[in-house]
This record gives structure tokens, sequence and C-alpha cells, in this order.
């Protein structure tokens, strides 16, 4: 049985001095729920908090983000957030209680029934529609012109750095060029030859390449290796942007390091000087392309700034363009709602059969998919999942899904677009901007490094502790907690992604990140 319940009081038959003396506000997200959050501030046991017009008084010491029972929940029972379960009580919990991973048990069979969802009202008149950006051939549209320098191989990896190192970046401004980037990963060889490990990496390194913000690219391979320039070249599209502008050698043909470094120091700069002049034009919004990501989440996630990126998606939706999410085990329990969100039924399929391509996968491995929480979304109040995917989902808006696709490969259509990746932030970013993405808009709660080698990378906190603490981060979404307004926010997301495409520095661009950020998922054996 449980114990005499912590009984909730109007505002009105509580004292005064009482409510004054503890403003610990309490955000309940549904009627459904039995547990809220607590928003502004850490509560202490004996404080109460307040939700609406009553008070409950906290049974323990409970931080800032956390979750709360509002009510009493017996063991076994949901625990409902948004009206959805995220878990279960392992034990009886009293209203009061801090709600975590001591009292909350997993189950690997919860589906949601429907999905809190951003609004996508528009101020139309006031929105822009176009950006300035740099219009390819192919009609598409780069918002930066990076030249790369790809290894096919780890093996090659230390030439292709030294080629790059050569150049600096205020001698390339003159051509237009943002940097001659290093394109480099711990793969390429000893892989099965047209396993699913080896198509992925050879279409990653392919969509890399043919990316829109990519002018130009030289291939450095060993030799020896099983991703050569004949296996990337099979992913290519073969776009007249590129034309003239791509090249290719191997460190075997050429004899050893010191001559593969100056031929490829000399290949790219023929590749730059044959490269047109680079002048921003107005371009059509339908040829933006976000790549959405959530990395270091925490409970404000579902309530600030990723439901505020899903405005902004919403809104370059309505605009022509194109928003893609991915993270597919950060989307369990959601698949059957998503899949209900898809135009096509083929792709309504073809998410149900990636999510059980996952299961069968972590099964294999010896996982479950709770196993995705990390030990920072656990201390920013992520308690399984379940809870984590309500804030994963978010960012998608309320749009129907467009396409599906697999890891890196390319999306074809405007809209949203759901891409399967793993939750590994770099990885997953990694295939997004390998299918075409031009833009990222990246949300954290605890703190992230993140940022793109190669497509502005826009960085948005959950809250506005970390807004102030870390400068790496460009949006503060933190302001939703005290005036409610997701909207406005979600308008001002979307504005910074248009400044960004139209040249503004993101503040990872500032620091340089992302040299070390090209992650191919890798996937099967290493033989």
């Amino acid at each position: 049985m449980l114990a005499e319940p912590n009984v909730m009081v109007l505002a009105e038959n509580l004292n005064e001095s009482i409510i004054k003396s503890f403003p610990i506000e309490c955000i309940v997200l549904s009627k459904h729920d039995n547990i809220g959050v607590l928003a502004v501030s850490d509560g202490k046991k004996g404080q109460f908090a307040r939700y609406g017009t009553s008070y409950i008084k906290l049974l323990n010491d409970i931080p800032q983000g956390h979750k709360l029972a509002v009510k009493d929940i017996p063991n076994g029972s949901p625990i409902l957030k948004f009206g959805q379960a995220i878990g279960y009580g392992s034990c009886e919990i009293k209203a009061g209680e801090h709600v975590h991973i001591n009292n909350v048990s997993f189950a690997n069979n919860v589906k949601f029934s429907s999905i809190h969802i951003a609004s996508n009202l528009c101020k139309e008149n006031l929105l822009p529609e176009s950006f300035q950006g740099y219009l390819r051939s192919d009609n598409q549209a780069g918002t930066r012109n990076y030249v790369i320098v790809v290894s096919t191989v780890n093996c090659s990896a230390t030439v292709v750095k030294r080629i790059t190192e050569h150049f600096k970046k205020e001698k390339l401004l003159q051509y237009g060029i943002d940097g001659v980037i290093p394109v480099i990963h711990p793969g390429g060889c000893t892989e099965a030859i047209g396993s699913y490990f080896h198509k992925i990496l050879n279409r990653t390194l392919a969509g890399w390449i043919e990316n829109p913000n990519v002018v130009g690219a030289l291939i450095v391979g060993l030799g020896c290796e099983c991703t050569t320039m004949d296996t990337i070249s099979e992913y290519l599209c073969h776009n007249l942007a590129l034309k003239g502008h791509i090249n290719s050698f191997t460190i075997q043909d050429t004899g050893g390091a010191s001559k593969s470094i100056q031929i490829g120091i000399e290949k790219v700069k023929n590749i730059i000087e044959g490269l047109p002049k680079f002048i921003r034009t107005k371009c059509p919004l339908s040829l933006l392309h976000v790549a959405t990501n959530c990395g270091g989440s925490d409970a404000f996630s579902s309530l600030t700034a990723n439901p505020a990126l899903g405005i902004a998606c919403d809104i370059l939706i309505s605009k022509g363009g194109t928003a893609s999410f991915a993270e597919t085990p950060e989307c369990f329990g959601a698949e059957e709602v998503l899949a209900g969100r898809c135009k096509r039924k083929e792709d309504a399929k073809k998410l149900l059969d990636l999510f059980s391509w996952w299961n069968l996968y972590i099964e294999k491995n010896g996982v479950i998919m709770n196993d995705n929480i990390s030990s920072g979304n656990i201390e920013g109040g992520i308690t399984t999942i379940l809870e984590k995917s309500l804030g994963a989902v978010a960012k998608a808006g309320s749009t129907q899904i467009t396409q599906v696709v697999d890891y890196a490969e390319r999306i074809t259509e405007k809209g949203l677009v759901f891409m399967n990746t793993p939750g590994f932030d770099p990885a997953s970013v990694t295939g997004l901007v390998a299918g075409g993405c031009n833009i990222v808009a990246f949300t954290t709660g605890r703190g992230s490094m993140y940022g793109c080698s190669i497509v502005p990378t826009v960085k948005i906190s959950t809250n506005s502790i970390l807004f102030r603490k870390f400068e790496e981060i460009d949006i503060d979404a933190g302001d939703i907690l005290r005036n409610g307004n997701i909207l406005d926010t979600g308008y001002k997301i979307f504005m910074k992604l248009i400044e960004c495409a139209n040249g503004e520095r993101t503040k990872s661009e500032t620091i340089g990140a992302g040299l070390e950020e090209f992650v191919p998922w890798q996937v099967g054996a290493v033989l």
C-alpha cells in the first residue's frame, strides 16, 4: 500500500509567506501526466513546487530540469510525460518524489500513440523568401566554398593533412575559397567489398565530394586498399558543378610521402586556379537544406530548443526548403507515429523496416536501445530513451515526411526527410551532409563542441545557463522557460539559419571546429 499521499493544495489555501519563500516553478506538460519538470531552478526537500494553481511539497532535493511526481504512482504504473509512457515505476513513488533512474524501469515494447509536435504557424509577410548563396550549375546552392582533400583509406590520412596544411585561409580569400579541408577517417580497408559497411563508406565519401558546399576535390589513396577512386565513383552523380575540378592519385604510384605531398599541393593549386569567380547571389529557399541534430541532450530539450527548431523547419518547408532529421535510435518508440506521417506508403514501410533492422542489430550486439542514454543525459534529467525520443522527434516539426533514406543516401525530395543514422552526433551529421545538407542546426542541453568542417553549424542551447557558460552557442532557447513563447524562438532560429547561409560565421566556424568530426558510420566487421 502507498503511504498517505502528499496532498496538493490550492493557492488560496496556502500561506502567502510560504508561497513567496519557495518560488519553485514546475511544468506539467499534459493533463494526463503524473510527473512535472522543475523548469527554473533546483528544488530542496521541504520546498513547495507550483504548477497552475496547485502546490506540492518536495520530498527530495531535485535538480533543475529533473522530474517530480505530481501524484502518487503505483509500482509498475506508466510514467507519463506529454501524455506518453517514458517508462514504468519500479517501486511505489509518492507525490513530491524525484522521478529518475532509481525508481523508473525501461520497457522495450512501448510505442507512442501521438507526439507533441510544433505548430507550423508562420508570419509569412515578415519572413524572407530567399538567401544569398552560391548558385551551382547543377541547380544546387552552396552556403560556403570549400576544396576538400579526401583520404580513401586511413593509410593516406597523414599525407592528406600535410597537403591541406600548406593552404592558409587568408590567401584563399582572393579566390573566394573558405578553406582547403582534410577529409580523413579510420577505415577504407580490410572491409568486405560490397558489404553494407563498404557501401556506406563509399557513398559517404561520394556525398561529401558532391556536397553543394564543395567546389573541388582531390582524392588521395595509398594504392592497395578496398576503397578506391573507382569504388567511390560508383556513388558519384558526376554533377556538372564539379566537372574538371576533381583529381586523384595514389601514394604508391608517386613514390612515398614527400613526393605525394608536393604532388598533392600542386594538384590542389591547379584545382583552385581553374575555379570560376564565386559571387553570392539571390537563391530561393527551396535550395536551402538544413540538417537537424541534437547532442548532449537534457530534460529541457523536449521543452525548448527542439520544438522551437521544429517550428523553424516548418517555416523553411513552407517556403519550399528541405529539413532532414535522423538519429534512428533516438526516435525509438515513435516509429509508428513517424510512419503515419509519411506521404508515401513505400516510405512508411522503409522507415519501419529500418527500425526492425535496428532491433536485430542491437540484439546481435548484446545491447538494448536504452543503452543510448549517456551519463550526461542522466545528469541532465533524462531517464530513458523513450523520454529522449520525445525531444528528438520534436525537431521534425509537424509536416509530412516526404522521403525516407538510408545512411548517406542522396536526398532528392523537398520537404521533411528522415535519414537512418546512429545517435552518435558526428556520425549522424556526417551522413546528413553526405545526403546534401548545406547548413546544420544542432541543439544541446549539456554542451557540445560539435562543428562540421564544410557546412556551417548553428548551435542552439536548451537553457540559458549553458548559453552563458559556452561561448560556442549561437542561440539561447532557454528564454522559452521564462516567457513560454516557443513560436518566437522558432522564428529566431529560422532567421539565424538564413543569416548564416548568407555568410555570417557561426560560433563553431570561428573556432575552427569540424576538422576531426568526419565520422562515417562503421557497421560490420573490420577483418
